[in-house]
């Protein structure tokens, strides 16, 4: 057993959790999403529903800082602005249920939500006739919700953004956009209520080169072609690791 700061874990278990915020990381630069529905599972088994969020959202923050300049070229601020105003209600609410529920009972969440999420999304499943203003508000909302209490609350919006049938250059810089800001109201939610500690901004300093290095990567394979079969195995991948999760947390 290994203790570094306020974090215990055998060596094989900080092995694997490097892993997967690499894999996570990867996914936030190829697809623009989908780091947070990998590595939160993860991160909970091994440390704490809690302790997990913080880690993954401050390793955000210096991603965002790295994506936001191509989203803001090419994404839509006026597309994302209902969502990020429903997050911006939802998210406190969703923390709310974070710190009342008991821990176990929230990582078994966490992973039936990402099963559920994964679930929508490989189903190819798309709101009929005009995405309006309102769709976009309730899928921001159920998002905010969701990352608040779970922090895998990407789908929902991306979802919606991704029934706008925009190109494939402004729907990937809106869920760019919309994630980061995501990320970021989450993130000060956290500061108000007291989850972030000392302890826990630097183990997300630690990780969040591997984070952003495996960034960068999926950035580049989305810039040069990209592929189908990557984002078909990632959601399989991810199904797989909900499983596992929630076999560790009721056994």
């Amino acid at each position: 057993m290994i203790t570094f700061l306020s974090v215990e874990a055998t060596s094989l278990a900080l092995i694997g959790g490097a892993i997967t915020i690499a894999l996570g990381g990867f996914l936030r630069g190829f697809l623009g999403f989908g780091a947070a529905l990998l590595i939160v599972p993860v991160l909970s088994a091994l440390f704490g529903p809690e302790k997990a969020l913080v880690i993954t959202y401050f390793m955000e923050i210096p991603t965002i800082i790295y994506l936001m300049p191509n989203a803001l070229k090419n994404g839509d601020v006026k597309t994302i602005t209902p969502i990020v105003l429903a997050l911006f209600c939802t998210i406190p609410i969703g923390i709310y249920f974070l710190i009342t529920i008991d821990p176990e009972i929230v990582k078994i969440v966490i992973s039936i939500l990402v099963l559920a999420m994964v679930a929508l999304l490989a189903s190819g499943w798309k709101p009929k006739g005009e995405i309006k203003l309102w769709t976009m508000i309730s899928f921001g909302g159920l998002s905010g919700l969701i990352n608040g209490a779970a922090g895998v609350g990407g789908p929902p919006f991306v979802t919606a953004l991704m029934a706008r049938n925009d190109s494939p250059e402004r729907t990937r810089g809106n869920i760019i956009l919309a994630l980061s800001c995501m990320s970021l109201l989450t993130t000060g939610n956290y500061l108000y209520n007291g989850l972030v500690t000392v302890d826990l901004i630097i183990l997300s300093s630690v990780a969040a080169p591997i984070y952003v290095g495996s960034t960068w990567i999926g950035s580049q394979y989305f810039n040069a072609s990209g592929s189908t079969y990557f984002r078909k195995g990632a959601l399989i991948m991810l199904a797989l690791i909900s499983v596992v999760t929630i076999v560790l947390s009721v056994s």
